[in-house]
């Protein structure tokens, strides 16, 4: 044990620089483009690519609608509050007491005697409708 304890320490090995893989620097360099693999697999990358521009563009477009969405919620509040107000307006308006107020600057009045039914017979209403 005493043996193990007087030993050295081991000296720690120098760091070497990373390397990067020849794969990501044939990327690159661009000379991954130049073999046979890629030339007969390029309708599949552009099918790659054409899909992830279809990507970006559904994504800004989900966004703008989104957007839209919000913008006319917003709107949809303050029509809505804009429509209560003025049918509580129209219903003030409305009342009988604010009519009869409205119609005595004319001249007019409020009628006492309440509305009466008029009943006719069938036969003389037949009478009145044919010359």
């Amino acid at each position: 044990m005493r043996e193990n304890a007087e030993e050295k320490p081991k000296a720690k090995k120098a760091a070497k620089p990373m390397r990067l893989p020849r794969g990501f620097i044939s990327v690159l360099n661009g000379s991954f483009l130049t073999k046979d693999n890629v030339l007969l697999n390029m309708p599949f990358i552009l099918f790659l690519a054409g899909a992830g521009l279809l990507s970006i563009a559904y994504g800004y477009h989900a966004e703008r609608v989104v957007r839209d969405i919000d913008e006319n919620g917003a709107a949809l509040k303050e029509q809505r509050a804009e429509y209560i107000s003025v049918r509580a307006e129209l219903e003030k308006q409305e009342q009988q007491s604010q009519v009869a107020g409205r119609i005595s600057a004319l001249g007019l009045k409020e009628s006492r005697v309440p509305p009466v039914k008029l009943e006719v017979d069938e036969d003389k209403l037949d009478d009145t409708r044919n010359p």
